[in-house]
């Protein structure tokens, strides 16, 4: 009986490698127009043996996938595995094969290869130091690891770096869909690393838009998209000024309203509140703030506030103002950090 499960169990995972593998290359030919890097495959014993099965204390993050550091040949690897089927299976392929077209950007975190032998593709991915931006085990309204305002700023360069090569580097412009903090990671040193393209979408050649279902977290989803299904570069910029109000303030894409204790409210509105009110101090996330004084340098508070008007701006809160593409943010951002 037992050499009979092994032989079931041996020929289950060849049937998982060949379907696997078959859907893979079809994303991969679809996604890069014929051109990508060949993928190293893992066996399921080196993932096994990596996460010890699975093992929840092996867990570093626990989202829409479930994260795992493992060791794999004497290398800390970041494992990616889903419990679940949330979407279309599709997506696991395309995951793949969009981390491997944008590993060679050193804001993306490297893909190392997969797994096709179980039931779902499982990603191995160089091993980011200091975890993902945010934290699992946050109480609501709160976003961020406590972080210097300096970092916060590069973060923000950083990703928008990233989405603009993701945007302009391919035949297709492709849209990443899902940006929020938690698909980032950061190294040793504090250097972004964006992941998970499960939703990324391209756009045909000549188009502005693709028709798309409608898919992403609760709070971060573009409200024109939301409400038409199509789906543009607006998408990820509106995602990333709710990065950036994070990265500002601290909290997530739904805080609590200060009037009222009991009740959530998206950030955008939150910020904007506050920055009418002339608070814009009482914004900004207290680990930030000098200790002395309760206050920011006056460099900070100056780079603080056109930080703040530019991610207001991604998110559509600026009347008569049209919202910047991806590679105009990138260079604001980049501008923004120059300041003294």
């Amino acid at each position: 009986m037992f050499f009979w499960s092994r032989r079931k169990k041996k020929k289950q995972k060849k049937i998982n490698f060949h379907k696997n593998g078959s859907l893979l290359l079809e994303e991969l030919i679809s996604s890069s127009g014929g051109k990508y890097n060949p993928i190293r495959t893992f066996s399921c014993s080196e993932i096994l043996e990596a996460t010890n099965n699975f093992h929840w204390r092996y867990e570093i993050f626990r989202g829409r996938f479930v994260w795992y550091k493992g060791t794999v040949e004497n290398r800390a690897v970041l494992i990616k595995n889903c419990t679940e089927e949330p979407f279309g299976i599709e997506n696991f392929y395309r995951d793949i094969a969009v981390s491997s077209m944008m590993s060679s950007h050193k804001n993306v975190l490297k893909l190392l290869g997969c797994c096709l032998e179980f039931p779902r593709p499982v990603l191995v991915c160089d091993y980011p130091e200091n975890g993902a931006l945010t934290s699992p085990y946050m109480s609501a309204g709160e976003g961020i690891k406590p972080l210097a305002w300096n970092a916060r700023l590069k973060i923000a360069k950083e990703i928008a770096d990233a989405v603009t090569h993701l945007h302009t580097a391919f035949p297709r412009t492709i849209i990443h869909r899902d940006l929020k903090p938690s698909v980032i990671f950061l190294d040793e040193n504090l250097s972004a690393k964006l992941s998970s393209f499960s939703l990324s979408i391209p756009i045909p050649e000549g188009e502005s838009g693709v028709e798309g279902m409608i898919c992403g977290t609760n709070g971060y989803v573009e409200p024109e998209y939301c409400a038409t299904g199509f789906v543009t570069e607006n998408v990820d910029v509106y995602n990333l000024g709710f990065i950036m109000l994070s990265l500002l303030t601290g909290k997530s894409g739904f805080t609590r309203d200060d009037d009222d204790a009991n009740d959530f409210v998206l950030l955008h509105s939150y910020v904007d509140k506050l920055l009418g009110q002339g608070l814009f101090t009482k914004l900004i996330d207290p680990s930030m703030l000098n200790s002395a004084d309760g206050d920011v340098p006056d460099h900070s508070r100056l780079q603080m506030e056109a930080f703040a008007k530019l991610a207001l701006r991604c998110v559509g809160f600026v009347p008569g103002e049209n919202k910047p593409r991806m590679i105009d943010v990138a260079k604001e951002l980049k501008h923004i950090e120059k300041q003294t």
